[in-house]
């Protein structure tokens, strides 16, 4: 196998391929910009309740 195969190969592999029952979801590439906007909320909404116990 050559290298530019395996290039292909790699690209056409979906980041996350989420199975369960009927249902099937297939996530090509990975929202950077969500992924980080989640965890800005998150991060500060782990902060505030920790705070206020």
């Amino acid at each position: 196998m050559s290298d530019r195969s395996a290039l292909e190969l790699d690209r056409s592999m979906p980041a996350l391929d989420i199975r369960i029952g009927g249902f099937r979801m297939t996530i090509q590439r990975v929202p950077v910009r969500l992924l980080a906007f989640l965890a800005t909320c998150g991060g500060s909404a782990f902060t505030a309740w920790m705070t206020t116990r």
